[in-house]
């Protein structure tokens, strides 16, 4: 009962003209009302990452980012999008978004490494002098009792040699050791290289033998890079001179079900995890919205006379652009649960009835049902003044008695208040009427009984 602006849950409910071409038309425009997000098309995301060195002082991190689409069969029945599209929006909107995201990330990954920097530094020097001041008294102890606790420290000088041969045949060992273990290492890292190099080949001509040996995809692909050969290209080069970090991209001519791109990163010290950061933004990025209206469903429902009518219900609330389609929807029977926006479209008596079927509403999900009198009397209290006003202490602001302000809510605030202003009571209202002890004009209240004297 706050009257906000803002409900949590929005929607609309519609029902369809009952013609044959109405019903063909409110599917394509169930479609096209819906919010198309990019995560609900795509198929999944590969990255590769590699580092880049040029020179001493030109250090680089390269990530190759793959997105493969889900393909058109999938999602032609719900969304109103086509491959050409996904790609559009990638090479105009996401790209930006997503280096605008990376940069604010490194922004904030390097202030909070600062600071715990700072912690860690002042905490070290702090645990230096108290090192420090440990070790000193350690060394003063240990100079006091060094003769006690090491009477006999002498050696022969025969010892000494045999201890100093020793040492030097145990240090000539290990450095053997090491020495050939360096050597099978070499000889592990240089297999390693050939082997990645040998089926990274392979990989390479099993593709090539594929499209060489798949007809449709040939046949295809030679007849749209005839005239789209010059079209890719512009498109490509828009892509590299729009944004400057982006070093390669690619895409698939032929069906538009994928496309590569490579950013080049300066190198820092901040590290994060770039695919959650991908799949997150993919999530929220938005392809095709109607404003105010994120999702749209057809039901079926039965009238007063029993007859099924197709009704189009919206999560979200967008009254304006139904109201382009009236040959489709009997806007007569139009039905939004967003008082304010019913107030301001159609006037504050329409406001009123809205009102009284929400609180209807919300007593019979749980069984119970009350006097519509009584729900009358609440929404006429909240709509009287022309407009949708709360029914708590903020709504109760506008009231002109006092002492009915002071029996709601915040006694103290409002009669302070009134004193300030100078407020007086015309003792008019049940709640003034009772903190005074005067009869309420209400009920037996509102006539007096004369008693004849003779």
């Amino acid at each position: 009962m706050v009257a906000s602006a803002n409900i949590k849950t929005p929607m609309m409910s519609i029902p369809v003209l009952n013609i044959k071409k109405a019903h063909k038309r409110v599917k394509r425009l169930k479609k096209k009302l819906s919010r198309v997000c990019l995560g609900e098309v795509l198929h999944k995301v590969d990255i590769e990452e590699t580092l880049c060195l040029e020179g001493t002082l030109s250090k680089h991190r390269i990530y190759t980012i793959r997105f493969s689409f889900l393909p058109y069969e999938c999602y032609q029945e719900e969304k109103c999008v086509k491959p050409r599209d996904i790609l559009h929006f990638m090479e105009k909107r996401f790209f930006k978004m997503l280096l605008e995201t990376i940069k604010r990330k490194c922004l904030k990954l390097a202030s909070y490494n600062t600071v715990s920097t700072r912690k860690a530094i002042q905490k070290d020097l702090e645990a230096e002098e108290e090192i420090g001041a440990s070790h000193e008294d350690q060394d003063d102890n240990e100079a006091e009792t060094e003769e006690d606790r090491f009477p006999d420290i002498g050696m022969t000088e025969g010892d000494a040699d045999a201890t100093d041969t020793k040492r030097k045949g145990n240090q000539e060992d290990e450095v053997d050791y090491e020495s050939e273990d360096d050597h099978a290492i070499g000889d592990d890292d240089d297999d390693i290289p050939d082997q990645e190099m040998a089926a990274t080949d392979e990989k390479n001509l099993e593709e090539m033998q594929d499209e060489l040996y798949s007809p449709s995809s040939n046949q295809r692909a030679r007849s749209r890079r005839k005239g789209w050969n010059e079209m890719a290209q512009q498109r490509i080069d828009a892509v590299l001179e729009g944004h400057e970090a982006v070093e390669k991209y690619a895409y698939d001519i032929d069906n538009e079900l994928w496309c590569e791109v490579s950013l080049k990163l300066s190198l820092t010290k901040e590290y994060f995890d770039l695919a959650s950061l991908v799949t997150s933004l993919a999530n929220c990025a938005v392809i095709q919205e109607t404003k105010g209206i994120t999702r749209c469903l057809l039901n079926e429902t039965n009238n007063k006379n029993g007859e099924v009518v197709l009704t189009l219900q919206t999560e979200g609330i967008n009254l304006p652009e139904l109201f382009h389609y009236s040959d489709i929807f009997d806007m007569n029977k139009l039905y939004c649960n967003d008082i304010h926006a019913m107030a301001n479209t159609y006037g504050i008596e329409a406001a009123l009835k809205i009102l009284e079927r929400e609180i209807k509403d919300v007593f019979a999900a749980y069984g119970i049902v009350v006097d519509p009198r009584h729900l009358s009397l609440v929404s006429d209290y909240m709509c009287f003044e022309g407009v949708y006003k709360p029914l708590n202490r903020y709504g109760m602001q506008s009231n002109s008695s006092p002492l009915q302000q002071m029996t709601f809510e915040t006694s103290y605030k409002f009669l302070k208040e009134a004193t300030m202003l100078g407020s007086h009571d015309e003792l008019l209202s049940p709640s003034a009427c009772l903190v005074v002890g005067k009869v309420v004009k209400g009920g037996t209240g509102l006539f007096d009984l004369k008693q004849p004297l003779k």
